[in-house]
């Protein structure tokens, strides 16, 4: 989500439902983010889920062998997001907001022929829960670019992963692909850098 006060109508009463209940699937992109902004390895709030081929999963870690995805871990006795602060009973907010995957920010929206909507189903409330004539619209539009541009980037660097792998006579092993991980240049590392970079007289 982005904003705040009436851009949120629908997240001002959180619970933290969809940190609860939805299961994060991240890019190598948002780990990245994640283990620099919150100073934390990612085997401290990620874990690897084993999926099926044809539902595009990423990483192998022998030749041949099942693949897995990378999902932002959860709490076993609040089951919430390894990142959700629980303030109040009843009240929860994102503690890791500022570098949350894209996937968060973009919530609750979706984009449909170039028109930024509220999605059908959300597990709190519903489309007229959030007021789209209060809502950053391009902020919102623009987090869904670059989601889409972070998942085709992280399946080209997951494929890179896979053919070291089948490559290799050895299993890799899940420090490996984390250093992998940790090492990678992503555009949005490139970004970052030039907007850190004087600007020239």
């Amino acid at each position: 989500m982005n904003g705040s006060g009436a851009n949120l109508a629908g997240c001002a009463s959180c619970e933290g439902r969809c940190c609860r209940e939805y299961n994060v699937h991240v890019t190598i992109a948002d780990v990245r983010r994640l283990a620099a902004g919150m100073a934390l390895h990612p085997r401290e709030f990620v874990y690897l889920k084993e999926g099926k081929e044809e539902d595009n999963s990423d990483f192998r870690f022998k030749p041949g062998g099942p693949l897995y995805d990378l999902h932002l871990l959860h709490r076993p006795v609040t089951k919430g997001c390894v990142f959700l602060m629980e303030i109040a009973p009843g009240k929860a907010r994102c503690g890791a907001y500022v570098h949350r995957p894209i996937v968060c920010a973009t919530f609750p929206t979706s984009l449909a022929q170039g028109s930024v909507g509220i999605r059908e189903k959300t597990l709190c409330g519903g489309p007229d829960s959030w007021n789209l004539a209060t809502m950053d619209l391009p902020a919102y539009r623009r987090d869904i670019a670059r989601n889409r541009a972070a998942w085709s980037e992280h399946l080209r660097m997951a494929r890179e992963w896979n053919a070291r792998v089948d490559a290799s006579t050895r299993p890799a092993t899940e420090e490996q692909l984390y250093d992998f991980i940790l090492a990678a240049e992503t555009s949005e590392d490139a970004e970052q850098a030039d907007r850190s970079a004087p600007a020239s007289s």
